[in-house]
Parts: structure tokens; sequence; C-alpha cells
């Protein structure tokens, strides 16, 4: 969400195709407001989905209604495209048992058409933002990495959960990557912890440009950044993303007038393909990725795309340091039924 500047209008994006209620609630926030509303309306969720990845929108007004979206799940395709912006419902829909499900969900507000008069809506609006910046503010601490400002392992997995969910209910895939830096280590080696902590701050934001406005880059700890590539089209556009992360590791950094060359190996999982287990996936990324190293790094592969012998191979050290994993699965036969080893 962007920081709200005073002399500015509120920029609002109305989902709402009903012509009458777009009329009164143009009205409602355009007329006789001193400090002024900036009012986009779109009557589909997919064009929702478009100006949010071409705009930046201080909240989101919206029916869950639409000609090609109904119910809850209208939400949750908005809320998990923009979880940084605050959401208002505004509805036919008098259910409380959808309201409460709503909040629970990251809803800033549930409110009934009718029953909702300019001033209310207005006031509704301005309480929305300011509890969605406190919101923002405790979630930055227990969510984010400090170094890189990118979600951390609990939030990473949390994203993960609800993508396959969503995914699940409205039958599109979803794409988990894992990323290692090859050569980290002799940065911070030979140039010191401060330019590797540089390094890992600019590889944050070019993993950021290689992604969309609704795919989530986490890091996870050290030199590991994970993808979550939610509603992908089709398998091969996993393949598409990898090759713009290998090229955008693999482009010389510039820090403090000193070129740092690194690359990165990737592993990628695909739901519901390789599994409907999102610890399953997880692994899986993680089994590919590995097996990107031992290829000679520099290079991404698809857990789908490999071998039962080399799955073997790479996954006793995975056991040992992903804390995904049970722990009782310490043994390669119980490893192979775990991963779903054809």
């Amino acid at each position: 969400m962007k920081t709200q500047v005073l002399s500015k209008p509120i920029e609002v994006l109305l989902i709402e195709d009903k012509p009458l209620d777009i009329r009164y609630l143009k009205r409602s926030l355009t007329e006789g407001d001193a400090d002024g509303f900036d009012l986009k309306c779109v009557g589909r969720l997919s064009d929702a989905m478009q100006c949010l990845d071409e705009n930046e929108y201080d909240i989101i007004l919206m029916d869950l209604t639409l000609p090609d979206s109904e119910g809850f799940n209208t939400f949750i395709s908005v809320r998990m495209h923009s979880p940084e912006v605050p959401i208002i419902l505004l509805t036919d829909l008098n259910d409380e048992d959808l309201a409460v499900r709503s909040l629970q969900n990251g809803a800033q507000d549930y409110l009934i058409k009718g029953q909702v008069d300019p001033h209310l809506l207005r006031r509704s609006i301005r309480f929305a933002m300011e509890r969605h910046q406190v919101i923002q503010k405790e979630n930055r601490l227990a969510y984010y990495d400090s170094l890189t400002n990118l979600p951390n392992r609990q939030l990473f997995c949390d994203r993960v959960s609800q993508a396959l969910t969503h995914a699940q209910r409205n039958d599109k895939m979803v794409s988990l990557m894992f990323i290692d830096l090859d050569g980290f280590k002799a940065v911070n080696d030979t140039m010191g912890h401060d330019m590797g902590d540089l390094l890992l701050q600019a590889v944050a934001r070019r993993l950021e440009c290689c992604l969309r406005k609704s795919d989530t880059v986490a890091r996870i700890g050290g030199d590991e950044f994970t993808c979550i590539l939610p509603n992908i089209e089709q398998a091969g556009d996993l393949h598409i993303v990898a090759r713009k992360i290998i090229k955008a590791l693999s482009t010389p950094f510039e820090l403090k007038g000193q070129n740092v060359c690194i690359s990165g190996s990737v592993g990628a999982s695909l739901f519901p393909d390789d599994s409907k287990d999102a610890e399953v996936l997880i692994k899986n990324a993680d089994v590919a990725m590995y097996r990107a190293k031992t290829e000679g790094k520099n290079n991404y592969q698809v857990y789908s795309e490999i071998s039962d012998h080399d799955v073997e191979i790479v996954l006793p050290p995975i056991l040992a340091r992903i804390p995904f994993m049970p722990s009782a699965h310490n043994q390669l036969g119980k490893l192979k039924q775990y991963a779903n080893v054809k």
C-alpha cells in the first residue's frame, strides 16, 4: 500500500458491475469531501487484477458477485493478489457467517448495500486504512526478513498453504521454486559480511523484478530464497520464470564500485502434478535445487524431470537441513516414500 500523503486524494479501486451502485458510490466519495478520493471502477475480477498489476491503490472496495467470479473466492483472489492493499467488502449478501469469515481472512470491513450512507462509507475507508497500516507494521516485524524486507520462512509457509487452497478450489496450477546462490560464501569470506548483506539485498530486488505482483519471493535463511507462482496457466510458464531468474542472478552486481559475480541454482515443483501436499511440494523443489547444484550450478531443474536414482542421491542431505520434514523420516526407504517417488 502506498504511503498516504495528506495533500493527495485517496486512490480507490472499486470492483463493482451494477450501474446504480456505481453511481451512488461515486457520488458518496467525490461530492463534498475536502480531502478527496480518486476512484477507478472496474466491473470484472479479471479487469481488477490487471489494474492492480499496473497501478497502486490505497484501498479496494469490492462486491462479491461479479460476472466472472462469485462469493468468498472472489475476495480471496484479490486478497492473495494484493495483500498489501486493504479491502472493504460492499455487498448485497447480508450473511453474518460470510462476514466473519471474510474478516478472519483479512478484510477490513464488511458493509451491506442499502445500509451505508456517504459519511459511514468515508469513515469506514479511513479507519480501514489506519487499521491496515498498524497490522502491516506488526506483520513486518513478525513475518518479514529484516535485511531484505522479503517474507520470511513463516510467511512463506502461510502463503504456500493459501495458494494451494485457492488453486484446488479453482483448478489452477502453482509452482514452488527454491533458489540457492552459487558463490555467495566466497563473497562473504573475501569481501566481508557487509558486502554480503548488500549482495543479498540486491539479489532480493532482482528476484522481485523477475516475478509478477501476485507472486511471492521469500528469504528463508542465509543465501536461500523461495518463490511461489500462483495461477500458472501452463507448466511451461515455470521454465520461463526459472530462465529469467538464472539470467538475472548471473549478471554481475555493482556494489560499492565493484563488480560482484555469482549465479543461482534453481529447483521447481508443480501443483498438482508433483503433489497436492505442501510439505512434499516444498521438499520436491528442494530436491530439484540440489540436483541443479550437482549438475554444475547456474541452472534450473524441475522435479518431475528428475530420475529416481538422482532423487536417491540428493535426498539425505536435504532431510538433514530442512525443518519442513518430519525427523522420523531418516531412512532412505522412508524418504523415497515420503517424496512420492514413482
